[in-house]
């Protein structure tokens, strides 16, 4: 069969859901809360809470249309990346938080969330523009994001230098209790749509040193999510979860059986937003191959090379060339 998929940008139609959103900011969004220092009269540092989803600059398309669904924050490109970015009181409690609070987020995520909420909530009264708001801010939110800040206690101490200048011994807060948070239920379909769109891949790897074709669904986390890999395991009751070298994790299913019979089943009723969607079809294209016909007859495996070769960033990524692939395994 001669089959081919053209990966290329196109004006479509996009599927946001709130819990598409939240999977997607699962995966590549962040709540940050930075402090700033200032001048004039008042307190030396300000506290800025900022929402960011950030995805290659080739989902600049989708991006734009999701920056319009939402109609809040801005747009940042470079290079290599597009950047939602909210920064607006105002836009944060009013459109974030009644988001985020209806189709929450999973694992340290939600924590994160939850410590934002409460700053973002707290500036939105002006308690920052006092001593002890502002101190309470700062012991609330600064060690957030435990699994990638670089925040230390020495750092702390640098920004409430300019403070104990000015008032010299600063007065102890007492500590603010988060409101209890009802954890969420189990993930469904389309929180799991917006995590592939952020952080899955669909891979077809070739040996080079032998005739042999694998196949992968991957999600890769923060290692501080791990319990989010392990709900995407329990709901497709197949794959593993392993804990990678780097600060992260990894869901993973890479048998052709579980491929068929535990995610294209359900993958088929939904569509990716990102240019995951024409990988997905490619890589499920390959999977029946690969069932139904193998790859040791020649024929089979041009038809499979030329299909997925250039899948994932246009085969950028693979050791040799295609050509120089096709000619060490096809003779003629």
């Amino acid at each position: 069969a001669n089959i081919s998929f053209k990966l290329q940008k196109m004006n479509k139609k996009y599927n946001f859901t709130g819990d598409w959103i939240a999977g997607f900011t699962q995966s590549d969004g962040s709540f940050v809360v930075s402090f700033e220092k200032q001048s004039g009269n008042g307190l030396s540092i300000r506290p800025r809470p900022l929402f960011n989803i950030t995805q290659s600059n080739t989902e600049l398309e989708m991006f734009e249309a999701l920056h319009n669904h939402l109609g809040i924050g801005r747009l940042q490109k470079n290079r290599n990346n597009v950047t939602l970015v909210v920064t607006s009181i105002d836009e944060i409690v009013s459109v974030l938080i009644p988001l985020f609070d209806k189709h929450p987020l999973h694992g340290s995520k939600l924590i994160s969330y939850q410590i934002f909420k409460e700053v973002s909530l707290m500036m939105k009264a002006k308690e920052h523009l006092t001593l002890k708001g502002t101190l309470q801010i700062l012991d609330l939110a600064y060690f957030m994001n435990p699994g990638t800040t670089l925040r230390t206690i020495e750092s702390k101490e640098v920004i409430l230098n300019p403070l104990t200048q000015k008032f010299g011994k600063l007065p102890l807060i007492p500590e603010i209790k988060l409101p209890e948070v009802h954890l969420p239920g189990s993930i469904n379909l389309e929180f799991i749509r917006g995590e592939v769109d952020g952080d899955g891949s669909f891979n077809v790897s070739f040996r080079t040193d032998r005739r042999r074709i694998g196949v992968n669904f991957t999600v890769i986390h923060e290692l501080s999510d791990l319990s989010v890999l392990n709900e995407l395991q329990q709901f497709f009751k197949c794959g593993s979860v392993y804990k990678l070298k780097s600060n992260a994790a990894r869901f993973q299913v890479q048998t052709v059986d579980e491929i068929l019979n535990n995610i294209e089943p359900i993958f088929k009723e939904i569509k990716f937003n990102t240019v995951k969607q024409k990988q997905y079809e490619i890589f499920i294209e390959v999977c029946k191959l690969i069932k139904t016909k193998g790859y040791k007859n020649d024929v089979d495996l041009k038809t499979i090379v030329d299909l997925a070769w250039d899948m994932n960033k246009s085969g950028i990524n693979r050791r040799i060339t295609k050509d120089e692939y096709l000619a060490k395994f096809i003779k003629n």
